[in-house]
């Protein structure tokens, strides 16, 4: 997948993807209280204002999209969020991939999206970038004055659904420098996440970057997430690939 950029522009663009109930494992725990937090609608509310109240910004738009559900729904949400087989679901999930060593990134196409539970529960990414164009600054650069370069920063973030309700979330980025044709250095690559799953653990390796060997030449990033929900626990790799035109790619497995 590329993305068309333009100098100083910036552009976010999103998508929907990949799979299953997987991906309530999106992070370490915010702390719960030692009752059964989210065992009824009003107990779960409840917890999500207490995260406001506590300043994440996060569990705002996790309360706002849980209080426009129905009654109804919310009780089917608190169901489906407290179901001890969705650990087993995650960990078949994430046993049951190809070969991420295999994978070629000049032709994967990235999952646009994958469902469970009659696709109440649904596994969403957004992916986007942002570019400006910068003087150059090394003596390698300037001895070029013909040429362009940019510092872009690209990013892919899969979060876990239900009913609509945004649970968890992880996200994998990469800040880097290209010329107008071609990745010439990678700054930095990051990882951050959000869990409003009380029960769900989750944490990652650093994160490593590299320039990928020609032709591909791409800025790349991953990161290994662990997880463990409802007494499963499992790992899955989280990667981000990108170029002189943007987003590129990208995957959990």
């Amino acid at each position: 997948m590329r993305m068309t950029v333009k100098a100083t522009r910036k552009r976010l663009v999103g998508m929907a993807v990949v799979t299953a109930a997987a991906l309530s494992m999106a992070a370490m725990p915010t702390v719960a209280s030692a009752d059964a937090v989210g065992t009824t609608p009003e107990a779960y509310e409840a917890y999500l204002v207490e995260q406001v109240e506590l300043g994440d910004s996060g569990a705002q738009e996790t309360l706002d999209q849980y209080q426009e559900l129905s009654e109804g729904e919310q009780e089917h949400f608190v169901d489906l969020l407290n179901d001890p087989q969705r650990g087993q679901e995650i960990g078949d999930f994430l046993s049951d991939v190809s070969d991420v060593e295999s994978i070629d990134e000049e032709s994967y196409v990235t999952e646009l999206r994958k469902e469970a539970a009659d696709g109440d529960v649904v596994l969403e990414a957004t992916l986007g970038v942002e570019e400006t164009e910068t003087p150059p600054t090394t003596d390698e650069e300037l001895s070029d004055p013909s040429a362009r370069y940019y510092d872009r920063s690209a990013w892919y973030s899969v979060s876990d659904t239900i009913l609509g309700v945004k649970v968890t979330t992880v996200k994998i980025g990469i800040n880097y420098r290209t010329t107008s044709s071609r990745v010439v250095k990678v700054y930095n690559g990051w990882a951050s996440h959000r869990n409003y799953v009380w029960f769900a653990e989750f944490s990652n390796s650093p994160v490593k970057e590299w320039i990928s060997s020609d032709p591909a030449n791409n800025a790349t990033a991953e990161t290994i997430w662990q997880g463990k929900w409802a007494g499963f626990s499992w790992d899955a790799r989280e990667r981000i690939w990108a170029d002189q035109s943007g987003f590129k790619g990208g995957y959990l497995k």
